[in-house]
């Protein structure tokens, strides 16, 4: 039985009556093996029976890893591990040790596989006996090995199966979230996709992502303007401008509670819309309802505004045909753009600075503050200005001061031509020019001018007598127009300060800025440069006709 593990079975014949006996202690040892199978506790239980069966020391222990023979204990030895792998599982005599010490490789099978090995070390080589009680304890000790690896697999599967199963377990609770989350989502398009296409605007959208998140919604426009405002609470919570023009541009903070969501088009912010949450609590939900409104509201705007865009270059381009006096289809185009051209019109010009401090456009300002004064304009931006042609009837009294505070900047001026038929719009528009000209040469450039309203200056038309006009300008005026120019001095500018100003010297300094004295010694400059007593009534009204002349002549815009 245990001969056929050995390579010489001739040289170890079948067991004597001794080794019979000693058969028993090796089945009661290999039962023990069995009752908790492991490498560890194998391997022990046999080095112990061979060093009881033939008083041999285990010098090396090697056990089975991915087809080999691997060191398990023992110190290492190179070469004795050669002298193991030689023998390819097959037990037999090894090279004697250094010492001269007889040394036998045992090896363990199980499964027809080999499982183990030891090497023996004795001063002597055993009996016949003794190897045949080693041999047989291989079979007892393969097999042990071997439920020992069979164990441990099943163990490893075990807990790789536990494992998979917690990550599966893991894996449901977030794919069922998910699947919460993603019908949740689904239900928040749907809900928005019917408000969109409900026909009633942005207004439909924000009542139902109100509706979603039980909270107050607005929604503004790039300009801070409110579009649209369903609150929950009573009273409402201040809406205002949630977001500065900065703040829109880098997707900023939200002011007063409100948290914001900049809607935007190809980079460009075209609004903005907010959700009212002072404690910063919003759901997931409310998040991505918001998200997702901004993101419906934005294809609307964005398609608004091209139809705009379109509709402003039209208007651009009628507007400034309108002024060269081009008449080809123009009511068919005005009517195109919802613009009457059958009443009287007027040209407005609009000269500011640039850039403005909060970087908005001149002529969008210009045409948003029109809007809102409900006055139909056609508006134009032209290198050194903007026009406007709008229809008479209209009070743009207060179109200076909304300018400003839309451009936060009153560094500008407006001209504002006479009434007068499409086909005349022309002359309007010249009218529109040489009220912002002689208005920035005045003692107060910047405001608003009416052609209407400039009395004696509406007959000093350059357009046909300007040769006379000037040769009367030069008469009065070249002199001191000389001087300023050879001694860079402002004495012309002080004269027509003094003049508008009905000779006042307290209202003249201050609106040059200067002290008295200094007042008092320019005037008496002027009189000895012009050689005219300028507290002559008759001489003061021609100079001053002379300075308001002048202005008209250095009109750029005809």
């Amino acid at each position: 039985m245990g001969v056929s593990n050995d390579p010489d079975p001739v040289a170890h014949p079948g067991p004597d009556p001794e080794a019979q006996a000693g058969l028993y202690d090796i089945f009661r040892m290999g039962s023990r093996m069995f009752e908790h199978p492991s490498t560890r506790e194998t391997l022990r239980l046999a080095a112990a029976s061979a060093e009881r069966i033939a008083g041999c020391a285990v010098a090396a222990v090697y056990v089975s890893s991915h087809g080999r023979l691997v060191r398990y204990s023992g110190d290492a030895d190179a070469r004795l591990d050669l002298l193991v792998d030689e023998r390819a599982g097959i037990s037999g005599v090894l090279a004697p040790a250094d010492d001269g010490a007889w040394r036998y490789a045992l090896v363990f099978r199980g499964t027809g596989k080999v499982k183990g090995a030891f090497v023996l070390q004795a001063a002597a080589e055993p009996s016949s006996a003794e190897m045949f009680l080693l041999l047989a304890l291989t079979e007892p000790t393969g097999a042990a090995l071997a439920a020992a690896e069979l164990i441990d697999r099943e163990r490893r599967q075990a807990r790789e199966l536990r494992r998979l199963g917690k990550a599966q377990e893991a894996s449901n609770r977030t794919m069922a979230a998910t699947i919460v989350r993603l019908n949740a989502q689904q239900q928040i398009r749907d809900s928005i996709v019917v408000a969109a296409g409900s026909g009633k605007g942005e207004a439909q959208i924000v009542a139902t992502v109100s509706d979603i998140t039980q909270r107050s919604v607005v929604l503004q426009d790039s300009f801070g303007n409110e579009l649209a405002l369903v609150s929950v609470t009573d009273p409402s919570p201040p809406s205002g401008i949630i977001l500065s023009a900065g703040d829109l541009s880098a997707g900023g903070h939200s002011n007063a509670g409100w948290r914001s969501t900049p809607i935007r088009s190809r980079g460009e912010t075209l609004g903005v819309i907010g959700i009212y949450d002072p404690e910063d609590s919003r759901s997931d939900d409310d998040r991505f309802a918001v998200e997702y409104a901004s993101a419906t509201i934005a294809v609307e705007l964005a398609h608004r505004r091209n139809v705009a865009e379109v509709e402003l270059r039209l208007g651009r381009d009628l507007a400034d045909d309108l002024v060269a006096g081009a008449q080809v289809d123009a009511l068919a185009r005005a009517e195109a753009l919802h613009f009457d051209l059958g009443g009287f019109q007027r040209a407005v010009l609009v000269v500011w600075e640039s850039p403005t401090p909060n970087r908005v456009d001149v002529s969008a300002a210009v045409r948003y503050e029109l809007a809102d004064m409900h006055v139909p304009a056609l508006v134009s931006r032209r290198p050194e200005a903007t026009l406007a042609v709008v229809a008479d009837g209209h009070d743009l009294s207060s179109l200076y001061e909304r300018v400003s505070a839309a451009l936060t900047s009153v560094r500008g001026t407006i001209g504002i031509g006479g009434r007068c038929a499409a086909e005349d719009l022309p002359r309007s528009f010249a009218e529109a020019a040489q009220a912002v000209r002689i208005r920035t040469e005045s003692r107060q450039p910047l405001g608003l001018s009416n052609h209407d309203d400039l009395g004696l200056l509406r007959i000093l038309d350059t357009s046909d007598d300007a040769v006379r006009l000037e040769r009367y300008v030069d008469e009065w005026l070249g002199v001191l127009i000389e001087h300023d120019r050879r001694h860079r001095s402002e004495l012309v500018r002080t004269l027509a300060v003094y003049l508008d100003s009905g000779g006042n010297y307290d209202r003249t300094s201050a609106a040059l800025i200067i002290h008295r004295s200094t007042l008092r010694y320019r005037l008496n400059r002027i009189r000895e440069v012009t050689g005219r007593d300028i507290g002559d009534p008759e001489a003061q009204l021609n100079l001053h006709i002379a300075i308001r002349a002048r202005a008209a002549l250095q009109d750029n815009f005809r």
